[in-house]
């Protein structure tokens, strides 16, 4: 008879959590442990494989929300979440249950416990397995960090996808694009077609002398699909694409959501090609409208109070932030208020020179996360020029000063790390 150790959800998670303080293990050997001990689950459905810098959680999430239009029982994987650890692991748009990862880990509690493996690489080998057992004939996974030692790395997906390129997880992945790039391309895999957004020439030129090597075929998605925006609005835009009359909504704000589009289709466009699903007008037009529902798609500049207006959006790194401001276009207001946080193991320094850039007032402030930066480092990187600037010593501090700078006519941006807008929304929560 198996012992049991949890009993609680509650207790279960903090016991997940306890294991981010091994770190991020970037190599594949716990994660082929664990999938054998499972009996490889991942070999039981077809996947597709998701990384990038940026995008890859809007592209998993388009993929997605077409998969489920078509009827088919579809898993989707990604990372990390806003609220609740369920969103990571959702089959059909739903949360994985919580009686089945009490089970889970106390199913694997021994081997846990003998190997030492990573959060992430349990979480993985959980998603695997629920798709396994929910009845998943196809699966969606964004990688966690890089692609080439990823713990998703193990799959053999009928296509892979690399949405963006920019520096990001120096650490682990190099500090130049073109080592980023090789690191990102380890997902290739032989004789399965490479679909690759919108990306600078250096990375284009390395992802395609790899995947030559591999014999994949590259689909370069900016020549495969072209999306031209007709009509922004401040709960998303529509778009024609190939200069066809159709028109189609997208209720997720951005002008670079556009790539994400380009990229999501020709993927799925591969899919229809292969036969797994059906890319007609009406299928595509409502799950792109319902990519929110499918998908528990939140926190890309997403409207979660009015007067004064509040946006959450997680841009955790420089390519998101250099966005900021032909994002705000979409929406009406006299004036904004940023505040803003980042992890101590980002490019933070770069980050701030570009919110210099901006005309607004940007609060600095930090999660409840060790790795948060420090607000008062950030603010001390500014210089003598301070007058845009405050720092906060935590979030209810700095919506606190936000609100007494701002009337309904003004928006609050909530902007930054994944951590800063989860523990936003927690406090707003508590408000209401």
């Amino acid at each position: 008879m198996k012992s049991v150790k949890f009993t609680s959800y509650k207790n279960c998670l903090k016991y997940l959590y306890d294991l981010e303080r091994a770190g991020i293990k970037y190599d594949l050997r716990n994660i082929r442990k664990f999938l054998k001990f499972l009996g490889d689950p991942h070999k039981e459905y077809k996947t597709v494989h998701v990384a990038g810098t940026n995008g890859k959680g809007s592209v998993s999430s388009i993929i997605n929300s077409v998969l489920i239009e078509n009827r088919i029982r579809t898993g989707l994987y990604t990372s990390p979440h806003i609220l609740d650890f369920r969103e990571r692991i959702l089959v059909n748009g739903k949360f994985i249950s919580r009686n089945f990862i009490i089970d889970f880990v106390n199913r694997t509690y021994a081997l846990i416990e003998k190997i030492r493996p990573s959060f992430f690489e349990v979480t993985t080998a959980m998603a695997f397995e629920y798709f396994k057992v929910s009845g998943c004939s196809m699966a969606v996974i964004e990688t966690g960090l890089g692609g080439r030692l990823d713990s998703t790395n193990v799959i053999r997906p009928v296509v892979s996808v690399i949405t963006g390129i920019s520096i990001d997880h120096t650490e682990f992945l190099g500090n130049s694009i073109s080592s980023i790039t090789r690191e990102k391309g380890g997902i290739i895999k032989k004789n399965i077609p490479l679909v690759i957004g919108k990306l600078r020439p250096a990375a284009e030129r390395i992802l395609t002398r790899m995947a030559a090597e591999k014999n994949s075929e590259v689909i370069h998605s900016e020549n495969e699909i072209e999306i031209r925006t007709v009509e922004k609005t401040e709960s998303g835009f529509y778009f024609k694409m190939n200069g066809n009359r159709e028109k189609y909504f997208f209720p997720v704000i951005g002008d670079y959501q556009t790539y994400n589009l380009s990229t999501a289709l020709s993927c799925l466009k591969i899919l229809e090609k292969n036969d797994i699903i059906n890319l007609n007008t009406e299928i595509l037009m409502k799950a792109l409208a319902d990519v929110k529902i499918n998908s528990r798609y939140r926190g890309r500049f997403e409207v979660v109070s009015d007067k004064p207006k509040i946006v959450t959006d997680i841009s955790h790194n420089l390519e998101g932030i250099k966005n900021i401001e032909s994002n705000l276009k979409y929406f009406r207001y006299r004036k904004a208020v940023i505040i803003f946080g980042m992890m101590n193991d980002k490019n933070y320094r770069d980050c701030i020179k570009e919110l210099r850039r901006l005309e607004h007032h940007v609060i600095f402030t930090k999660p409840e996360y060790k790795r948060a930066a420090e607000p008062e480092l950030l603010y001390s990187i500014l210089g003598k020029d301070k007058s845009k600037f405050d720092f906060r010593k935590n979030v209810k501090d700095a919506f606190e000063l936000a609100q007494s700078i701002t009337d309904k006519n003004d928006l609050i941006l909530v902007t930054g790390s994944f951590f800063l807008v989860s523990d936003f929304l927690r406090y707003l929560n508590k408000l209401k």
